[in-house]
C-alpha cells in the first residue's frame, strides 16, 4: 500500500472511530475539536489548519510532515507512523504470491531467503530499541547552555550512529509539542528556550525514550513576560511592581497595551527544594484590568517540581468546559469531567489554596474544591509561575510542608 493510500485508510478510520458522519460535511468546530482529541489523547498539538490540510480542505501541494503522521497514528493506537503501516501492511498485503509461479527449488529457496533476512533485519532492529539500556550507554546525550537567561539556546550532543531507528527526536521537556528532529549522523542539534523552568529533555527513538537530560533556566527573582507568539516579550525590572504586591508599572502597562496578551509573573531558583509530595500553597490573586478581548478570563497558577507540574487554570464559571486541570501525570479536561469548582470571577481578591498529600491534589477557593490523583513523584519544588489574560496582582503566596516553608507577603 503506497503512501497516499495508507493516509486516506487511516483518514477513513479515524472518521469511523469519530462517528462524525462523513467529512465533506466537517465545518471548521470539527476540525478544532479534533484538534483537541488528538492533543488530549496523544500530547501532540495538530492545529486545526494543518487538519484541513490533510483532510484536503485547504489546498496544500506538500505531503503531511512525519510528526503529523505521527499523531494520527497514535490516535489510532500505534506507537508511530511507521508502526501503522506495518500494521496495514500486514493486514492489507499488497503481494501475493502464487504457489504456481514457485516451480523450482531454487525459486522456494530464494523466497525463503527473502523471508529470512527481511524477519532477520526487522529482528535486530526490534531488538536493538529493546535494548534501552546498551543504547543508552552509548549515546552520550549532554545537554549545556550558550549564556544565561532569556531567549536560551541549549546545545544537545550525543552519537546516534548505533542506533537504527525511523525516527530519532530531542524533545524539550514532558510537552511532546516540542520537538526537533535529528538524524543519526548528527553529533550536535541546538534548541531555544524562550521561557524559564526545568525541563527534562528527552532523546527520543521511534517513541521510546532512550535517555534525559536535565534543563533549568532559572530566572533572577521575579520576571514578567508577555505571552506573544511567537516569542514572549520580556519585561524590564523596571516594568514591574515588586514591593507590597506583585503587579505591572506603568510602563509594564504600557507595553502590554500596544500587545494585548497574557501576562506572566515567574520565579525559578534551586534555593527551595520543598517535596511535592506534601505541600500546602496558598494565594491571594485578582485581575486588576482583564483582557476586554478574553470572554473567559483565563488564570494559570503552576507549580513546578523537579518531576512534572502541577497547572490549575481559573476561569468564568461559564468556560470551565474549556479548561483542563493537570497534576503531575494526570489530565482532567472540562470537556469529560466537571470543573466547575475552578469557575471563578477574580474581579475582587480570592484566596486559592492548593494542597498535595498521599498522591491526590486537592483545589479549593470561592467556597469549592477538587482534587485529583497521581501516581508519579513530583519531586522538589524548581519555580511558580503566574499567567493572566490582563494585569494580574499577587497579594501574596505561601509554600510550606513540615520542613521547610516559602513565603512572599508584601516583600517581592
Amino acid at each position: 500500500m503506497d503512501q497516499r493510500s495508507t493516509l486516506e485508510n487511516c483518514k477513513s478510520q479515524i472518521e469511523d472511530k469519530l462517528n462524525w458522519g462523513s467529512s465533506d460535511h466537517w465545518q471548521n468546530q470539527e476540525f478544532e475539536e479534533l484538534s483537541q482529541i488528538i492533543f488530549y489523547k496523544t500530547g501532540v498539538n495538530l492545529s486545526h489548519t494543518t487538519l484541513k490540510r490533510v483532510w484536503g480542505r485547504v489546498k496544500y501541494e506538500s505531503q503531511p510532515s512525519i510528526s503529523t503522521l505521527d499523531a494520527l497514528a497514535k490516535y489510532l493506537g500505534h506507537s508511530s507512523w511507521s508502526a501503522y503501516k506495518r500494521a496495514q501492511a500486514t493486514s492489507h498485503p499488497s503481494i501475493k504470491f502464487k504457489l504456481s509461479i514457485l516451480k523450482s527449488k531454487q525459486a522456494v529457496l530464494a523466497l525463503a531467503l527473502v523471508i529470512l533476512i527481511s524477519f532477520s533485519s526487522w529482528y535486530i532492529v526490534t531488538n536493538n530499541l529493546k535494548d534501552t539500556s546498551a543504547l543508552s550507554a552509548q549515546l552520550n546525550f549532554e545537554s549545556s547552555y550558550t549564556s544565561k537567561g532569556l531567549p536560551n539556546t541549549v546545545i544537545f550532543t550525543f552519537n546516534a550512529s548505533h542506533i537504527e531507528a525511523d525516527q530519532l527526536i530531542i524533545q524539550q521537556s514532558w510537552d511532546k509539542r516540542k520537538r526537533i528532529s535529528v538524524s543519526k549522523d548528527q553529533t550536535t542539534a541546538t534548541s531555544v528556550y524562550y521561557y524559564p523552568g526545568y525541563f527534562r529533555s528527552k532523546f527520543v527513538a521511534d517513541e521510546v525514550v532512550l535517555k534525559e537530560s536535565d534543563v533549568y533556566i532559572q530566572t533572577e527573582g521575579w520576571m514578567a513576560t508577555i505571552n506573544s507568539d511567537p516569542y514572549p516579550i520580556y519585561l524590564n525590572d523596571g516594568d514591574l511592581v515588586k514591593s507590597e504586591k506583585l503587579t505591572l508599572a506603568s510602563s509594564g502597562l504600557s507595553r502590554l497595551q500596544k500587545a494585548e496578551k497574557p501576562v506572566g509573573f515567574h520565579y525559578y531558583s534551586p534555593e527551595k527544594r520543598i517535596s511535592g509530595d506534601e505541600f500546602n500553597f496558598e494565594t491571594r490573586i485578582r485581575y486588576r484590568q482583564e483582557n476586554q478581548n478574553s470572554p473567559c478570563k483565563f488564570t494559570k497558577v503552576v507549580l513546578h517540581f523537579s518531576e512534572g507540574a502541577f497547572l490549575i487554570p481559573i476561569v468564568i464559571p461559564g468556560c470551565v468546559g474549556e479548561i483542563g486541570l493537570m497534576a503531575m501525570d494526570t489530565y482532567l479536561s472540562g470537556k469529560e469531567n466537571d470543573l466547575s469548582a475552578l469557575g471563578l470571577s477574580l474581579q475582587d481578591w480570592q484566596i486559592i489554596n492548593i494542597s498535595s498529600h498521599n498522591k491526590t491534589l486537592k483545589v479549593s477557593m470561592g467556597g469549592q474544591m477538587i482534587s485529583a490523583q497521581y501516581e508519579m513523584n513530583p519531586g522538589y519544588l524548581v519555580g511558580v509561575s503566574y499567567q493572566f489574560d490582563g494585569v494580574g496582582e499577587v497579594d501574596y503566596l505561601t509554600l510550606a510542608n513540615t520542613k521547610t516553608s516559602w513565603d512572599f507577603d508584601e516583600k517581592f
